[in-house]
């Protein structure tokens, strides 16, 4: 999970805190990332080891953090400035997900069982409905 606030910007839709439940956050032009405007390179901001680093891709393209010029990948604490061009966001609060939810299914599977016994008849025949079709599509029948 990481949280950082917009505290400057041109554009006043993106002022504000923006939440992540994930241990990734994007900035970028693209729609795709998680805050973006036509004005901005793409920086990722990644939790790993519980620790927050900042990485752009591009040599030539210079961020602030704390006021201090960086290019590269650098780590970030809670508190933490960084700023490019007229962008300016705060390090909020990170947290690394230990217990990734989508990978973690036999959690899941457990929790799911326990809510709806009925639930398990039901796995396992489509599990054996997989193993089924998996051994036809590669001939073992």
């Amino acid at each position: 999970m990481i949280i950082l606030d917009v505290l400057e910007s041109h554009n006043p839709f993106l002022l504000g805190p923006h939440k992540n439940y994930g241990n990734m956050i994007s900035i970028g032009k693209a729609k795709r990332h998680n805050i973006s405007d036509s004005n901005l390179e793409v920086f990722n901001l990644n939790v790993a080891n519980d620790k927050l680093y900042i990485e752009n891709k591009k040599k030539n393209v210079f961020y602030k953090i704390n006021g201090k010029k960086i290019s590269g990948k650098k780590s970030l604490s809670i508190g933490d400035q960084f700023s490019y061009l007229d962008f300016h966001f705060k390090v909020v609060d990170f947290q690394y997900s230990h217990i990734d939810p989508i990978t973690d299914t036999e959690s899941l599977y457990s929790k799911r069982i326990e809510e709806c016994p009925e639930l398990e008849s039901i796995f396992s025949h489509i599990e054996q409905e997989f193993i089924h079709l998996e051994r036809i599509k590669y001939n073992e029948e």
